[in-house]
């Protein structure tokens, strides 16, 4: 092929060209960049992770159960475990963003399920849609391990109100819930309870809303307010009964007096005494006590601790303990009694009235009573429960007689005996006499006295003259049947005599003024004549009463009369 040919022939063009990135890559490196773009979303979104501790995982399950708080879902919990030791259940939660600030150490977790209690159902919408834990936020430094509670909490976080600790030496029928009362009104509620350090009681909290915990001052005072409170001492049975409510739950009644209301209000956490009942609020409320010792000689069954200490009816004290002892220099047992005489019981008064305040103490006060007969002495108060009470009273007919013992802690009050003990000794004395005497040696003689009694009177001659007294006895009621006969007619003639004598006394009257004239008041004759006349007025009272006589007794012709009991011949 020759030159003209080879240029003939076409000239092949070389393009150069860039190389580029598959369109099918295209699709992997969107979904690469979706995919980033999720995780960081998720990573940027992602709220903190936590750890709660349960005893029981009843209604919990991986991947459902919700964590809520005020029913706004805050967080899912991811799994629920059995802890190394088996003992409780791990369950790992994820919280949405934000949460971060809530979780500390005043951060609270439970489980909401429906729950009967006695202070009512809660829970019930769980039926529905299914057990969730409630978180409650709180304070204090961060953490992300819980323990959960096993019971919702009884103060909810935001409760506007005051919290107060009550020291009570047992818990009695108080638990978490139960209400506290202010003239039978709710205002708070019983935190919980725990044990003081020492483990001799019992601390509880309790909660009381606004505005009733500005009335909580510093002279409040608490007390026990179960539903029925039955109590047996020396007065007998006292019962007490409240509303249901208090009877299923208890609770803690609270009052401030009206006199020391100004008293600025309690502060946060400050402790009160809480007292038992009322009664022991009022016990409480004394602070000054004396303590006294009596020795009493008899028995002191019957008296017990708390027994109260009165004076004519009224308590100025109370019993504190009951002791035995045992006198070995006299060998004899005694039995001490420590009473609490409180002299604030006793108000004082002045001349006008008005009260004022010894300038003794309470102590010589007392001593001064006891110079002027002040004596202890043990009485009954109720039959029907045989308690004893300590009687305060004055005698000053008493001897001071003190035993004197060698603890000289206490002061000694005298104490006479119970007037149980005075009867049984002049019981006991009247039968020690009885049992002196020789009833053995009287006996036989008043045996011997009724055989001779009884000879005499089955004797022959005995016999013999009941029956002549009987003929005699026979023979004077006939005589007296025929002088009853024989009187009407003798009383009906001197009856007639003894009134035509009183018709000649009348004439000779009448005949002594007409010739008074002749005859002068001093002349014998005159006063002959008046003796004469009162001789005849005395006369006549005679047979009056003669006749009267035999009218009511005719046999007193035969008996005579009598006079005093006996009949005179």
């Amino acid at each position: 092929m020759n030159s003209n040919e080879l240029s003939a022939l076409p000239t092949a063009t070389v393009t150069t060209h860039s190389r580029s990135m598959p369109l099918i890559w295209t699709i992997p490196i969107l979904a690469l960049l979706i995919g980033g773009w999720l995780v960081f979303k998720t990573w940027s979104e992602s709220g903190p992770t936590l750890l709660l501790t349960f005893k029981s995982a009843e209604g919990i399950e991986a991947g459902k159960t919700r964590i809520k708080h005020k029913e706004v879902e805050v967080g899912t919990v991811e799994s629920v475990r059995l802890s190394a030791d088996f003992s409780q259940v791990e369950v790992r939660a994820a919280l949405v963003k934000g949460t971060e600030p809530f979780l500390n150490s005043g951060a609270k977790f439970w489980v909401v399920r429906p729950r009967l209690s006695l202070r009512g159902i809660s829970g019930l919408g769980t039926l529905v849609s299914g057990a969730h834990i409630e978180m409650e936020p709180g304070q204090g430094t961060p953490q992300q391990a819980f323990t959960g509670l096993e019971s919702p909490p009884a103060m909810r976080v935001g409760a506007s109100g005051t919290r107060f600790l009550l020291e009570a030496p047992a818990l009695g029928s108080l638990d978490v819930g139960s209400p506290v009362y202010f003239r039978d009104i709710p205002v708070g509620e019983v935190l919980g309870y725990e044990l003081n350090p020492d483990l001799q009681g019992v601390t509880v909290p309790i909660f009381i809303q606004a505005p009733y915990n500005a009335m909580i001052r510093a002279s409040t005072r608490f007390w026990e307010s179960s539903g029925v409170d039955l109590v047996a001492d020396a007065s007998g049975f006292k019962l007490r009964s409240s509303s249901v409510t208090k009877l299923l739950m208890g609770g803690v009644t609270f009052n401030t007096p009206e006199s020391l209301e100004s008293d600025r209000p309690a502060r946060e956490d400050q402790r009160f005494t809480l007292y038992k009942n009322e009664n022991a609020v009022t016990e409480g409320s004394y602070t000054q006590k004396l303590t006294h010792v009596l020795y009493f000689k008899g028995s002191v069954r019957g008296l017990s601790v708390g027994a109260p200490v009165e004076f004519r009816g009224i308590q100025v004290g109370r019993v504190t303990d009951i002791r035995l002892e045992y006198d070995f220099a006299a060998t004899t047992f005694r039995i001490p009694v420590l009473v609490q005489i409180e002299p604030e019981r006793v108000s004082e008064i002045s001349a006008s009235g008005h009260k004022t305040q010894r300038e003794d103490s309470p102590q010589e006060f007392l001593q001064s009573l006891v110079q002027r007969g002040l004596r202890a002495q043990l009485k009954t108060g109720s039959y029907l429960t045989g308690q004893l009470f300590v009687e305060l009273d004055l005698h000053p007919a008493t001897p001071l007689t003190l035993v004197g013992s060698q603890d000289n802690r206490y002061p000694e009050l005298p104490t006479i005996p119970t007037s149980l003990d005075t009867i049984t000794a002049s019981v006991t004395g009247f039968l020690e006499k009885i049992q002196s005497l020789p009833l053995e040696g009287i006996s036989k003689e008043l045996h011997e006295t009724l055989k001779g009694t009884n000879r005499a009177a089955n004797a022959p001659e005995t016999l013999e003259t009941i029956r002549a007294a009987a003929a005699a006895l026979h023979e004077a009621k006939n005589l007296l049947k025929h002088l009853n006969l024989q009187i009407d007619p003798l009383a009906t003639g001197v009856r007639g005599a003894s009134e035509a004598a009183t018709a000649t006394l009348k004439q000779i009257e009448e005949t002594l003024i007409k010739v008074d004239g002749l005859i002068g008041p001093k002349a014998p004759l005159h006063y002959g004549m008046v003796e004469a006349v009162r001789e005849l007025a005395t006369a006549a009272r005679s047979v009056r009463s003669f006749i009267d006589l035999l009218e009511r007794k005719p046999e007193s012709l035969l008996f005579g009369k009598e006079k005093d009991g006996v009949r005179e011949p």
